[in-house]
């Protein structure tokens, strides 16, 4: 029905109000009594602190990035008053009002929508109001009549939700019985999609999790110990090591209830949007991806991150999503506005270690390495019998150049655990900590030890990426890489590991050239490749052709990648740039690079390249189109 094409409409409704600045100055244009109207108190308190009353912003995205929703709500008002039809000023003004209690002006937002109560968003919106009117039949009526068209298992989950909402576990349980009966609950395997179906359940991945979980819930509510305990043994398969299943599952072992409070009409609300943010975010991402659109700065769906913030301030023992709220904003480099939103998790949280280790990373990005190491020393403090928390702060030290505490972190978790993945992971991490102070002999043995446990996919690529730089090694890494690229030969992620890895090696370089070439033509936006091809010609002595495809591959990256950019200065110095070469090099140092490229880097700042230059080859025959030109011609 109307809802098949929401995620297309949202989209376009979304990307027309966050892409858009504010063409008219609303605060001068709108009425003066709505422009002066309160949200309520929840949405007030997500105004910055000693924030200016009259604050504008460049775009709504950028009062997202400062998770400030105070400020949309009123931007609302003000853009009905003049007149604005857009549903997403629908979704706030609905969700301060139902925020407040006030549920006539709630259903007046949605009469008042473009479309009535017959659009896309009452659609959505309305089932959860009737529910807060103590109409959760008509409600659920309302999902069959105009949500139903949503990707499974979201239909099942909002019927079941709003009985929960009222206390109906049994016919929640029910609902959420003949989900599962039809519902795909196998995890999606560890390597890339290689049918529909394998992606088709990658995508669904997350939304099937929760929904398992929620099952799971209303099942230990009722008592039912042994078919929750299946349940919860599901959602481990989708997401192992989760400490919310963990605890309920301790609960569940005494008899109790799980940590969760039970939904109400306005929390089931909160969760709805929630849920269908990451259904908005995914469609964005799709949609840039089959656009084939490099990344761009700021959030990935501002639409998503809108129904995302709006739910927690629904919702706000949603905690494990208030995490995931704030590294998407980290990811954006909205600072702030993560800063906020993690702070509002609760002391006693199960996530509370985890809120700690992202306000770590959040110092990080400050550069704040003593802010950092002190929130990953509280999170140890809080959990110190969760070995992931142990090796995420062991991360944390890394990456704040304590590399001695950053093994010791690792070690320590490593006899926390006697899984065998979960032993191959904790090696990974502390390979890279070895790799990234310069100690290659040691990050190989651990890689060693982790293959050794493990077989999966990205056990494999950083065993690869590891020993390609360890001259005793590197044979075994391009046998790995070989295995990988053989399961299955048209992963550009898989032709990349290979072909980078061969031309770390003057006996590899002509067949790495051949691969890259082919990895090129299937990943044209995919910066890594660009970039492992682009050295490639460099290694050859094609010093023009590999700054296009180094250029390139550096606008393309989601980040400032201190490796592009070292390619880029070696290039720019072959070509007689030499100032624009020291202002790569001097970018790849501020990109905080591992310790051997930082001695390098630091040299050829202070002195420059010594070394001859790779001598100008021919190419290998390719036979594939035309080597690549300009970058317009990309």
């Amino acid at each position: 029905m109307r809802a098949a094409i929401l995620a297309a409409s949202l989209a376009i409704s979304g990307q027309a109000l966050f892409n858009a600045a504010w063409a008219a100055e609303p605060a001068q244009t709108a009425d003066a009594a709505t422009a002066n109207v309160e949200p309520s108190a929840a949405l007030r308190i997500t105004s910055p602190p000693d924030a200016d009353p009259a604050r504008t912003y460049d775009d709504p995205a950028a009062a997202l990035m400062q998770a400030d929703l105070d400020y949309l709500v009123r931007e609302a008002h003000r853009a009905v008053a003049r007149g604005d039809e857009d549903s997403i000023w629908a979704v706030l003004l609905f969700a301060d009002a139902l925020e407040a209690n006030r549920l006539p002006e709630a259903r007046a937002v949605l009469e008042a929508s473009p479309g009535g109560m017959a659009s896309n968003i009452s659609d959505l919106l309305e089932p959860f109001l009737l529910a807060a009117e103590g109409r959760v039949d008509r409600g659920v009526e309302r999902i069959d009549a105009g949500a139903d068209s949503l990707p499974a298992p979201l239909p099942q989950m909002a019927r079941a939700m709003l009985f929960e909402s009222a206390g109906r576990l049994n016919e929640a349980a029910a609902v959420y019985a003949d989900m599962l009966d039809t519902l795909d609950v196998t995890p999606p395997g560890d390597a890339e999609p290689a049918t529909a179906a394998e992606f088709e359940r990658s995508l669904a991945a997350t939304r099937t999790a929760h929904a398992v979980y929620r099952a799971a819930m209303v099942q230990q509510r009722l008592g039912h110990a042994d078919e929750a305990r299946r349940l919860y043994g599901i959602v481990e398969q989708f997401a192992p090591n989760s400490v919310d299943v963990e605890r309920n599952l301790a609960l569940l072992a005494q008899g109790q209830p799980p940590i969760e409070p039970a939904l109400t009409p306005k929390s089931a609300t909160g969760r709805w949007l929630i849920s269908l943010s990451e259904y908005l975010t995914q469609s964005e991402s799709l949609l840039a991806a089959v656009r084939q659109e490099g990344p761009s700065e700021g959030l990935q769906s501002a639409s998503g991150a809108l129904f995302l913030q709006l739910g927690l301030i629904l919702a706000p023992d949603a905690s494990d999503w208030r995490l995931y709220a704030a590294q998407q904003l980290i990811a954006a480099d909205g600072l702030d506005g993560a800063q906020r939103i993690i702070d509002q998790t609760p002391n006693d949280s199960v996530f509370a270690p985890d809120a700690q280790l992202i306000r770590a990373s959040i110092a990080l990005k400050r550069d704040d390495d003593a802010g950092a190491i002190a929130a990953a020393e509280r999170a140890v403090a809080l959990s110190p019998d969760r070995w992931a928390v142990l090796a995420t702060a062991g991360d944390v030290y890394r990456q704040a150049g304590r590399s001695a505490e950053a093994v010791g972190a690792f070690t320590r978790a490593l006899a926390m655990t006697d899984d065998p993945k979960d032993q191959a992971d904790i090696l990974g991490y502390r390979a890279f900590a070895q790799r990234f102070a310069g100690n290659i002999g040691a990050a190989s043995a651990d890689m060693r030890a982790a293959l050794a446990l493990d077989q999966s996919v990205d056990t494999r690529l950083l065993y690869v990426s590891i020993l390609m730089e360890d001259p005793e090694g590197w044979r075994d890494g391009i046998q790995v890489a070989r295995n990988l690229f053989a399961e299955q030969p048209d992963s550009v992620l898989r032709l990349n590991a290979l072909g980078y890895a061969l031309i770390q090696r003057p006996e590899g370089l002509e067949e790495g050239y051949r691969l890259l070439w082919r990895g090129f033509n299937y990943g044209q936006s995919d910066y890594a490749v660009i970039d492992s091809l682009g050295w490639a010609y460099y290694l050859y002595g094609r010093f023009e052709e590999a700054r296009v495809l180094v250029e390139r591959a550096n606008g393309l990256s989601p980040e400032p990648n201190a490796e592009v950019l070292d390619h880029l200065g070696d290039i720019y110095w072959r070509l007689n740039r030499r100032d624009e070469a020291r202002e790569q090099w001097r970018a790849a140092l501020a990109a905080e690079p591992e310790a051997l490229r930082r001695r390098s880097l630091e040299t050829k700042v202070s002195r420059g390249m010594s070394e001859p230059a790779p001598r100008r080859r021919e190419l290998p025959r390719v036979d594939l189109p035309d080597r690549p030109g300009e970058r317009s011609d990309l």
